[in-house]
């Protein structure tokens, strides 16, 4: 068997070819921020922009949680791929055909990726199985009437990769056999199940019209089936959870949706697969659902990566205020609006997968999503219909609860400004002034407001600014200056490096010089990540460097040279040689100081 298998020019073909800012791009919201872009970090509940992405370096870095690396790094760690999974991804992304080898696994693989890899493999098998019974002239033909009933377009079926089970209990192990592959992978991703008696398996899915449930990226990672004949229970049926699948953070049709939710600004949440169908086949391409959950926390993270608005569409008016409840404590603290959309009273039909069908229902839809209410509103509007005929104290305590129910479900933990607009807008809601509301919240919450809790800070984004800790950054910021030094300030960079936890980063500026006269950023990442090292302290050095005094190679070189007089001073201290002097000079110039007004780099402690 052949596989493609990562090398170091597969690795620099791949980088080359792709755009970091448009592959973060299509998973966060980027917005320009000078030669930079800047975006929620999505490995740590941030409220306000944190990730960095540096197009010209290739790199990103979030000052909060310290989160950095380069292209794969992004890749890896929000998939959750290996290494060789991540290149494989970008390399089909950007067009680049990969080196073919004999089939090799690196150590780096860890065993739960490699798990992860026989499932996803596994699911991929058992989707191409599906596809084919579905096309099949006698097994496929009751799931193809339902197709034909329920108005799916073939061009949805092929969008989507609808297939179908077979009426039997062994069609996909037979399929399994012949291809001779380890059916305990299989098992292991809940498309077979063991027999009770421990003799033998049988196929999970039977008689059902399958849906592929994929990730962001497209990958099959489970799948969903709807029953065909009436009198089979449950109508659906979810793959369970597996290393590959987790329901609560997944949302069906976000790899198709999720351009469109980017684009417009809003996510649509439906109730269940036909319904996103539907609206995708409409021509309403921001709509997503839940996997037969409730929405949770990760859900609203993946959202708020992608857009400022959630719209939750439902069927019935009790669907939409279990909803809004639910909504409420999920999104509530969050910088993110959340309206209900509910089609009660503004058509007959049960669910937009029934009014889509109906001339004119697209437009209604729309107009449905444009009149969604605001989740507080929408709360108040049911808190007056209960309170409708109600006396002053009936009236006065029912308010109190509401506003001590927001506080417990999470109002009092919003950060300040988010706060501050929620509480205004309660007053306008319900005429409090915006004091009585704070401290009803605050009652609800049992403390008072505060922040979202923040990552703890690293060490990368807390660290000392000591000389060799500023040296270090500089030869980040421009490795060059590396190449022209002596041997004896080498070794005392070394050796003056190898007293702090920035030894292994040294070490690999070092190895990259001794192989190039031009040495890059970008070499010594790969290197501290061949080495399994940590890559985003050099990552946070540079950003840090540069975000303080520019990339003027001057004073790079020059804050350089007086961090190593600080580490090893000079016998004799000649003035005219002074980079301290170098620096002052330097700044005046790029500010228009007067060059007799010199403010000094302050002196750090080592």
């Amino acid at each position: 068997m052949t596989q493609f298998i990562n090398d170091n020019s597969d690795r620099d073909r791949v980088r080359d070819a792709s755009d970091i800012v448009k592959v973060i791009g299509e998973h966060i919201d980027l917005k320009p921020r000078g030669r930079e872009y800047v975006g929620l970090c999505p490995f740590h509940n941030d409220n306000k922009p944190s990730m960095y992405v540096v197009p010209h370096k290739q790199i990103y870095t979030c000052f909060s949680c310290g989160a950095a690396g380069d292209i794969f790094k992004f890749v890896m760690e929000y998939h959750q791929m290996t290494f060789g999974e991540a290149l494989r991804y970008l390399a089909e992304q950007a067009g680049v055909k990969l080196t073919e080898r004999t089939r090799r696994r690196s150590k780096h693989d860890a065993e739960n990726a490699i798990e992860r890899s026989h499932i996803k493999d596994a699911n991929e098998t058992a989707h191409k199985f599906f596809r084919g019974i579905l096309r099949h002239p006698e097994h496929g033909q009751p799931a193809r009437e339902l197709i034909e009933r329920r108005g799916i377009s073939p061009d949805m079926v092929e969008t989507f990769g609808i297939g179908a089970a077979p009426d039997r209990w062994d069609g996909l192990e037979l399929f399994i056999t012949t291809k001779d592959l380890d059916p305990n992978v299989f098992l292991a991703a809940g498309l077979l199940k063991q027999r009770d008696s421990g003799t033998g398996r049988y196929d999970a899915l039977r008689n059902r019209l399958v849906f592929p449930i994929r990730d962001q990226i497209g990958r099959t990672i489970a799948f969903g089936a709807r029953r065909i004949n009436d009198e089979d229970e449950p109508k659906y049926l979810n793959s369970p959870e597996t290393p590959l699948f987790d329901k609560s953070a997944t949302l069906f049709g976000l790899d198709l949706a999720h351009r469109a939710i980017q684009r417009s600004g809003t996510a649509v949440i439906a109730e269940g697969y036909t319904d996103v169908i539907a609206c995708h086949q409409a021509g309403i391409a921001n709509v997503v659902a839940t996997l037969g959950t409730a929405l949770t926390p990760n859900h609203a993270t993946k959202l708020q990566q992608l857009c400022d608005t959630v719209i939750l569409l439902f069927d019935g008016d009790e669907a939409g205020q279990r909803a809004a409840d639910r909504a409420a404590e999920v999104f509530l603290a969050r910088p993110i609006d959340v309206r209900i959309a509910t089609l009660a009273g503004a058509t007959e039909a049960k669910d937009p997968d029934e009014l889509l069908k109906l001339e004119g229902g697209d437009d209604i839809l729309r107009s449905v999503f444009d009149n969604a209410i605001d989740l507080l509103s929408f709360r108040d509007a049911r808190l007056r219909a209960e309170l409708a005929g109600a006396g002053p104290a009936r009236i006065e305590a029912r308010v109190r609860d509401e506003m001590r129910e927001l506080g417990r479900l999470g109002l009092a933990s919003a950060d300040k400004v988010r706060w501050q607009f929620v509480i205004r807008q309660l007053h306008d809601i319900t005429g409090l002034d915006t004091a009585t509301i704070a401290v009803l919240v605050r009652e609800g919450a049992g403390r008072r407001p505060t922040q979202i809790e923040e990552p703890t800070p690293t060490a990368s984004t807390t660290r000392a600014r000591t000389p060799i800790v500023e040296a270090l950054a500089c030869l980040l910021a421009d490795p060059t200056i590396y190449v022209g030094l002596k041997d004896a300030t080498k070794q005392s960079i070394l050796s003056a490096a190898a007293e702090t936890d920035l030894a292994h980063i040294a070490q690999a500026l070092a190895a990259i010089a001794d192989r190039s006269p031009s040495p890059t950023l970008t070499a010594i990442l790969d290197e501290l990540t061949e080495q399994r090292l940590d890559a985003a302290p050099a990552i946070a050095l540079e950003r840090d460097i540069v975000r303080r005094l520019g990339e003027d190679p001057e004073l790079i070189r020059a804050t350089f040279e007086t961090c190593m007089q600080r580490i090893t001073p000079p016998a004799e201290t000649t003035k005219a040689a002074s980079p301290l002097d170098r620096i002052a000079e330097l700044k005046a110039a790029r500010t228009g100081e007067n060059a007799t007004d010199r403010t000094r780099l302050p002196r750090t402690r080592q």
